[in-house]
């Protein structure tokens, strides 16, 4: 069994490339939600749909996000203040079938299982990381910002003060998770924003103490290659946490967590620092720029599980 951890473009492609590979072992992925926004009197999370478009190859290459080919109509008869958030029209439409059946009470683990089998996703089992409604905000200068607004409405401009996420105290893992990590021989963190996309997920009660239980093999893959992110804000982040912008940062983030971290052939210079955290490094190409390279970091990863 093998359970991986993540959320953002960076996880949409590695697991486009793991998906592929997965043939006899239960894959289940467990998306960051505390991105999730009600806007446009819909609920839009962000990073559960780009794991439904990677995986589904419904998804808008050239952006990283969003389904190919959608318009943006419904934003043309809004207000120019109020169209900030980019939701294409056919994205528009699911969201607003998901928040019909929440205000059903239906739980959005329910609603995502519903989803996956439409779009035809049958080689894994795709989790929220809670099914309560939690949110990250930024305070820049007292005054309190919800993550998607920061980094689209705001372009990731205001100075980072502090970052909470909402209700996480109060949260719950979903339905089964646990058992998933305990069971699991591999753990996957996906190339995500350590602080916004894992950190999250590892804050929802008994999920960071599950993982650190769990005997399986543990590996991280680095969202930086050499002095910069993939995508987003994952730099400036690091930084408001106390961590350096680099390779050995996220190493540091994942001190005590993970056996390994794959990072890229160009940061070999971070081996030592990296080894005196009790980390292996792993080096690949992992400037994910084809999917071929994906399906290479998945293959590497999944050569440390132990041969039947």
């Amino acid at each position: 069994m093998i359970t991986t951890f993540g959320g953002g473009v960076g996880a949409g492609k590695f697991l486009e490339g793991l998906y592929s590979q997965i043939s006899n072992k239960e894959l289940n992925i467990i998306v960051n939600t505390a991105d999730d926004i009600d806007i446009y009197d819909v609920r839009v999370s962000p990073d559960v749909d780009s794991v439904f478009y990677w995986l589904s190859g419904m998804v808008n290459r050239q952006k990283g996000w969003g389904i190919k080919n959608d318009t943006f109509n419904h934003l043309k008869n809004r207000e120019i203040n109020d169209s900030w958030f980019n939701l294409g029209d056919s994205d528009f439409i699911e969201n607003k079938k998901k928040k019909k059946l929440l205000d059903k009470g239906i739980l959005l683990q329910e609603i995502i299982n519903r989803q996956k089998k439409k779009f035809g996703i049958n080689k894994a089992n795709i989790f929220p990381m809670t099914n309560t409604n939690v949110e990250t905000f930024i305070t820049s200068k007292r005054k309190k910002i919800h993550f998607q607004e920061y980094l689209i409405k705001y372009k990731m401009k205001p100075k980072i003060d502090k970052i909470t996420f909402k209700n996480i105290r109060k949260s719950k893992p979903a339905k089964g998770i646990l058992n998933k990590i305990s069971q699991s021989e591999l753990i996957i963190f996906c190339p995500s924003n350590p602080i916004i996309s894992i950190e999250p997920i590892l804050s929802v009660p008994g999920i960071r103490k599950e993982v650190k239980k769990s005997k399986a093999i543990k590996v991280a893959i680095s969202p930086i290659v050499g002095k910069k992110a993939f995508k987003g804000p994952v730099l400036d982040f690091m930084k408001a946490k106390g961590l350096p912008p680099s390779v050995f940062g996220v190493a540091c983030f994942y001190k005590d967590l993970v056996n390994y971290l794959m990072v890229d052939i160009e940061d070999k210079s971070y081996e030592k620092k990296i080894r005196s955290l009790g980390i292996c490094p792993i080096y690949r190409d992992i400037k994910m720029i084809k999917k071929t390279i994906s399906i290479n970091m998945a293959k590497s990863i999944l050569r440390l599980l132990p041969s039947e």
